[in-house]
């Protein structure tokens, strides 16, 4: 008959695996967020210094702490989970995630936590551990002397987590200052995304400024931004949810759209699926696998919200950071996600549908008898009309020169593969100041008399180059008028 044998286990070579699953900084940083949101925090505030004798990176939660018991459960690798209930705030999985995120950037990682006006703190030194599991429980004088306890102390419960001891970033780093200020910069971006369903609830911070909104659907451009019908999917009694968005045509996005899209390098490479899980980003800006990534596509965003009893279904990872459309529901997502994709199509394809066009446009697109196009700079653009009406006809002449030089020298082709190549073509007003936007305008009221400024105004607004900052037109008219 068969027994089971206990056997004492290599503790620092299975740990050092564990800082091995592929963790980046922003993706640990998200994890132990997962864990303040879990414990019902309202407020989530992280902390980092670099130049200290000793570089720390802390996060505190107002969350509802843990006893000593609860804590020493929750150091354990793969702690126990049979008492955590299913829930929408419920963000764990494997009961890893503390760990194996916090040992992925740093030797060393500490938890003080406060319950019922107890206060209580172990660490996670790999420094102290060899062949066995040794954690470090620290005095009550220890724990005073931790950065940013003093905060936590401030709360009637919550949870510290300070890293130290930065190993990997001091190894690969040229200037640790620099490279750590940097990976703190890229979490903010990081999280302001994963979690900004979560932001009119929690409050996050990063060294006491709260981070910024982001909606990667642009829910509030309304009759710009167009939403799709919610399909459910049923499986083993779970519902998945699918709704397709369509942004705005990229030329007609504010600098506020912009900012809240994240401001992105390109459109094109934010397409895709937005998978979450109990509101929790998890994945985004690919079409996982199903192949239909493209120019024509960059204005589709497909949500898709799973809940955490189907985490087997979706084979999503410890860090939950991906996960893969199952074989049987491919299809049936596929077809709920067509409509965004046609939309999206349409609205590149015809920019002069209601929601994206312009009234004035730099380019004209004329259509010849034979079949072929030809495309010419608008003669009534405000500031094409007004210069010709300043000029004298040898002038005249020669800004007509000009426009056909233009007009003949289209470098179509070279276009043409930068696009083909996904390479992002920075001629628009997205790179432009809007300040530099509004010189532009005063600029071009001169070519004008007084009584038709507040006309031109208006066209110039109404046109392509211009549409950026049309939502600041009464504060044009005050600055100009």
């Amino acid at each position: 008959m068969s027994q089971l044998v206990p056997r004492d286990f290599p503790a620092k070579s299975l740990l050092n695996g564990l800082r091995s699953i592929g963790y980046s900084f922003s993706t640990a940083v998200a994890d132990i967020i997962d864990n303040s949101i879990s414990a019902k925090a309202s407020e989530i505030h992280i902390y980092s210094e670099a130049l200290s004798k000793t570089p720390y990176f802390c996060i505190l939660d107002n969350g509802c702490g843990m006893t000593m018991e609860k804590l020493d459960n929750a150091m354990l690798p793969g702690s126990n989970r049979d008492d955590v209930e299913d829930s929408d705030l419920e963000l764990g999985r494997f009961g890893l995630g503390l760990k194996s995120a916090s040992l992925s950037q740093c030797r060393e990682f500490i938890v003080v936590t406060k319950k019922d006006g107890n206060v209580c703190s172990m660490a996670f030194d790999l420094d102290e551990i060899k062949d066995h599991l040794f954690l470090k429980v620290l005095s009550n004088e220890e724990i005073l002397e931790l950065p940013r306890v003093d905060k936590l102390l401030q709360y009637e419960s919550g949870t510290l987590v300070i890293w130290t001891k930065f190993d990997k970033i001091e190894e690969e780093a040229k200037n640790f200052e620099e490279s750590f200020r940097r990976l703190v910069g890229e979490s903010k971006k990081h999280v302001e995304l994963v979690f900004h369903r979560f932001y009119d609830e929690i409050s996050i911070f990063y060294n006491e400024k709260r981070i910024e909104r982001r909606d990667p659907f642009l829910l509030n451009s309304l009759g710009r931004q167009q939403t799709g019908r919610t399909s459910e999917i049923d499986i083993k009694g779970n519902k998945i949810k699918v709704t397709p968005y369509t942004l705005p045509f990229a030329k007609t996005l504010t600098a506020e759209e912009m900012n809240l899209l994240g401001n992105p390098k390109s459109i094109y490479d934010e397409q895709g699926f937005y998978l979450y899980r109990n509101r929790r980003l998890i994945s985004w800006g690919n079409w996982l696998r199903m192949g239909i990534r493209s120019e024509l596509n960059k204005l589709a965003r497909i949500q898709v919200d799973i809940p955490s009893t189907l985490d087997d279904v979706w084979m999503l990872d410890v860090k939950k950071s991906s996960a893969k459309i199952p074989d049987k529901i491919r299809d049936r997502i596929k077809m709920s996600v067509e409509e965004s994709i046609v939309r999206s199509k349409r609205t590149i394809r015809n920019p002069g549908v209601k929601e994206a066009a312009p009234q004035f446009t730099v380019w004209e697109r004329l259509s010849e008898s034979d079949g072929n196009v030809k495309y010419q700079i608008n003669r009534d653009l405000p500031i094409v009309k007004g210069l010709l009406a300043s000029l004298n006809d040898d002038q005249k002449e020669l800004l007509a020169d000009l426009l056909f030089q233009l007009e003949q020298s289209i470098p179509k082709y070279r276009i043409n593969n930068d696009v083909m190549d996904s390479i992002n073509i920075l001629n628009d007003t997205l790179s432009v100041e809007e300040e530099e936007l509004i010189g532009q305008l005063k600029r071009c009221l001169s070519l004008f008399p007084r009584e038709k400024w507040k006309e031109t105004i208006d066209k110039l607004l109404a046109s392509e180059v211009y549409l950026a900052i049309a939502n600041r037109r009464e504060e044009i008219y005050e600055r100009l008028l």
